[in-house]
C-alpha cells in the first residue's frame, strides 16, 4: 500500500491537560509522520470516521472534555488509547475505565501493559524512543546534577539527603505539585524545545520514584529517560523494572535509595564513566529504539487488525457496559467544605489567651528595663572588632529567643560563606536563656568576622526582630535567617548572583533541606501568585533587595497573623506587582521540631486566613466553599 493510501492518525489529547502530555502526542504525531498522514487533535472527540485515533492520555482527555457520557464511551469505542500512568494510581484506573471501551489499547510501560491485560483489555507495548525534534543542539554542559519532576514526600526525602552533597556543584532542581493541571504557563517548568535545550545542559539526571514505589514494581519513566539519553544527559536512577532493552550500567547508572548519593557523586567524578554511560544511552534511544518504527509498527497492526472492525464495534454498542467512572457522571465532584472545628471556639479562646499572656510577659520585660534602665527598652550592642570598617555585600540578620543550644551552630554555618563580603547581624529579642551569651562568645571568637549583636531587654516578637535587623543592616542585599536554622557555604554568593541577574525581582529564595524531626525540601516551588493565594510555601530564609523590602514596609507586627508575618510580606509583595524568584539549588537548612511556634500558629488558623484575606481584596483569591 502506497504513503496516499494509509488512514489518516488523528492524536488526540487534551487542550487542558497537563502539558507533559503534548510532548508525548507530538511524538507521537512526528513518529506517525514517517509512514503516515498524522495531526494532533484537541477540539473534538474520536469518531468512527475511518482515521486511527490514539488517545494520550485518556484519564484526562475523556476526564476534561464537556460531553455526556454516552458521547464519551462511543468516542472511546473508536479510539486505540495510549496509557502513560504508572499502575496503582487513581490516574491507571481511569485510564482502564476508558481502555476497556476500545478494541486495543498501547502502552509505554510493560508493567503498565500486563496490569491491563489482568483486567481483560486488550493492550500491546508501544516502546518508547527518541524521535529528530527530541535532541536540542549540542552545548557546554554547565548544570551537574539536574532534577524534573513532581515533589512528593518520598522525593523530598530523597532530595534532602542530597543537599549535603550538592551544595558545591552546579544542580538545577525543577520541582512542581500535581495538584492541579500543569500547563505551558505554569512557573519553573519547561516543555518541548526548551525541555532539550536544558536537558542538553546537564550532565547528570537524576531520576527518583514517586511515593508508592516502595510498595510495588519500581515504575521505569520512560519518557524522562529517553528525553535526556537524546540530549547526551545520563541518568542515574533507582531502580526500575522494565527498563529492557535499556541494560543498567550501560545506558544508564541504576544505584539504590541508601546508595544514590555515593554513585551520584562518582559519577560525576568520573567523567569519562559519565560521558560513555550518556553517548550509549543516546545511540540506543536515537539508533536502536528510534520511536518512528516503534510506531509505524503498531499503526500498521492497527490498520489490518483493528481499524476493519471499528464501526461495526461502535454500532453494537457493547461499549456502554461496564464501569465509567469519569467525567463525574457516576461520582459527584467532592465539594470542599469548611474543616470540621467542632473545637474552633475553644481554640480561638486558647489563642487569645497565649497570645494576652505573651503580651504581658512582653510588659513585665518593659518594666524591668525601666527599673534597670530608666527605659522601656533598653539595648545592649556589641560589635566584633572587624564590624565597624567593614563595607558588606551582604547582611545576613539572625533573630534570637531562646535557641542557646542551636544559634553557635546557626553563627558557624554562616560564617562559612565565600565569594561575597557579608555582616552578621544577631537580634536577641530578650531570650530567656543563655543565647545572648552564646552569641558574645561566638563574637570573642571571631574577631575577623563583622558581627553586631543587638540585645533587647524587653521582648518585642519576631516581626519587630526582624525589623530591627533590617534596620541596623548595611548591605543592599539583606539575609534573613532564623537562629536554628543554617546556610550551606555558597548561599550567600549565590542568592546575591541571582538578584544581579533578576533586577526585577525583590526577593530570592534557595529551595531548604528540612532536617530534624523531617525529612523534605521546602521553598522548592518557583515563585506562583495563584499558588501563594492557597497558602504560603515560601520560607522567611530569602534574600531581599533591601531597598524594595523597605518600600514593602516590612514585615507588620499584628497579633491577627500571628505567625503568618511571612506569608503577609509576599502576598505585599505580589499585590504590588513585584515578584521574587527561586534559585533552584539547595542551599540552606530548615530544621524541624517539636514544640515549635506552628502550633500556635495554627490555633484558630480561619480567622487569621479570614484576615490576610482581607487586607489584599485585590488580590484574586480562590473560591472556597
Amino acid at each position: 500500500m502506497s504513503g496516499d493510501d494509509r488512514p489518516d492518525v488523528a492524536v488526540f489529547v487534551a487542550r487542558e491537560g497537563n502539558r507533559f502530555m503534548l510532548d508525548i502526542a507530538e511524538m507521537l504525531v512526528e513518529a506517525a509522520q514517517t509512514e503516515y498522514p498524522a495531526r494532533l487533535v484537541d477540539d473534538r472527540l474520536p469518531m468512527p470516521d475511518g482515521a486511527i485515533n490514539l488517545v494520550v492520555a485518556p484519564h484526562e482527555f475523556f476526564e476534561l472534555y464537556d460531553a455526556s457520557t454516552r458521547e464519551l464511551q462511543r468516542a472511546a469505542a473508536a479510539s486505540v488509547c495510549v496509557g502513560t500512568e504508572q499502575p496503582g494510581t487513581p490516574w491507571f484506573r481511569l485510564t482502564a475505565d476508558v481502555a476497556r471501551r476500545g478494541l486495543r489499547t498501547l502502552d509505554i510501560n510493560r508493567v503498565a501493559v500486563a496490569a491491563l491485560r489482568d483486567e481483560g483489555i486488550d493492550t500491546r507495548h508501544l516502546q518508547m524512543g527518541a524521535v529528530d525534534s527530541l535532541a536540542a543542539a549540542s552545548v557546554d554542559r554547565d548544570i551537574d546534577v539536574l532534577f524534573l519532576g513532581s515533589l512528593d514526600d518520598r522525593r523530598g526525602e530523597v532530595l534532602a539527603s542530597l543537599a549535603p552533597l550538592l551544595y558545591e556543584r552546579r544542580s538545577e532542581l525543577r520541582l512542581f505539585r500535581f495538584d492541579r493541571p500543569v500547563g505551558a504557563d505554569t512557573p519553573g517548568l519547561v516543555f518541548g524545545a526548551q525541555k532539550a535545550a536544558l536537558l542538553a545542559r546537564a550532565r547528570v539526571l537524576i531520576n527518583v520514584h514517586r511515593d508508592g514505589a516502595d510498595d510495588g514494581p519500581a515504575y521505569f519513566e520512560w519518557v524522562r529517560m529517553v528525553e535526556a539519553m537524546a540530549n547526551g544527559c545520563a541518568v542515574l536512577t533507582e531502580p526500575s523494572d522494565a527498563h529492557d532493552p535499556l541494560e543498567a550500567g550501560t545506558h544508564f547508572v541504576e544505584a539504590s535509595r541508601d546508595a544514590f548519593g555515593g554513585e551520584l557523586i562518582e559519577l560525576l567524578d568520573d567523567e569519562p564513566r559519565r560521558a560513555a554511560v550518556a553517548e550509549a544511552g543516546r545511540r540506543a534511544v536515537t539508533e536502536q529504539l528510534a520511536f518512528g518504527p516503534s510506531v509505524v509498527a503498531h499503526l500498521r497492526d492497527i490498520e489490518h487488525e483493528v481499524l476493519p472492525h471499528v464501526a461495526a464495534h461502535v454500532a453494537d454498542r457493547t461499549y456502554l457496559r461496564g464501569r465509567w467512572t469519569l467525567h463525574g457522571e457516576t461520582q459527584r465532584p467532592v465539594k470542599r467544605l469548611g474543616p470540621m472545628m467542632p473545637f474552633r471556639e475553644l481554640q480561638r479562646s486558647a489563642k487569645r489567651l497565649a497570645l494576652a499572656e505573651g503580651a504581658a510577659l512582653r510588659r513585665i520585660d518593659e518594666l524591668r528595663s525601666v527599673i534597670a534602665h530608666g527605659t522601656e527598652m533598653h539595648i545592649e550592642r556589641i560589635e566584633s572588632p572587624a564590624y565597624a570598617a567593614a563595607v558588606p555585600d551582604v547582611s545576613v540578620i539572625v533573630t534570637l529567643y531562646n535557641y542557646a543550644d542551636l544559634v553557635g551552630e546557626t553563627l558557624e554555618s554562616i560564617a562559612t560563606n565565600t565569594g561575597v563580603d557579608f555582616e552578621i547581624i544577631v537580634i536577641d529579642d530578650h531570650s530567656t536563656d543563655s543565647g545572648r551569651h552564646v552569641v558574645a562568645s561566638f563574637i570573642d571568637a571571631h574577631p575577623e568576622l563583622p558581627i553586631l549583636l543587638i540585645g533587647k531587654d524587653a521582648n518585642e516578637g519576631l516581626a519587630r526582630a526582624r525589623n530591627t535587623g533590617f534596620s541596623a543592616a548595611r548591605a543592599p542585599y539583606v539575609m534573613v535567617v532564623d537562629a536554628d536554622n543554617h546556610l550551606y557555604p555558597t548561599a550567600l554568593a549565590r542568592l546575591r548572583k541571582s538578584l544581579e541577574q533578576r533586577p526585577d525581582a525583590s526577593a530570592t529564595y534557595s529551595i531548604l533541606e528540612v532536617f530534624g524531626d523531617e525529612r523534605t525540601v521546602l521553598s522548592a516551588i518557583d515563585w506562583d501568585p495563584e499558588r501563594l493565594l492557597r497558602a504560603n510555601y515560601i520560607d522567611a530564609q530569602a534574600m531581599w533587595r533591601a531597598s524594595d523590602w523597605w518600600d514593602l514596609g516590612g514585615y507588620r507586627p499584628d497579633e491577627g497573623i500571628h505567625g503568618w508575618e511571612d506569608w503577609d510580606l509576599w502576598l505585599r509583595l505580589a499585590a504590588s506587582g513585584g515578584t521574587a524568584v527561586i534559585h533552584r539549588e539547595m542551599l540552606g537548612r530548615y530544621r524541624v521540631r517539636a514544640g515549635s511556634m506552628v502550633s500556635l500558629t495554627n490555633l484558630a488558623a480561619d480567622d487569621a486566613r479570614a484576615e490576610i484575606r482581607a487586607r489584599y481584596p485585590a488580590l484574586p483569591w480562590p473560591n472556597e466553599q
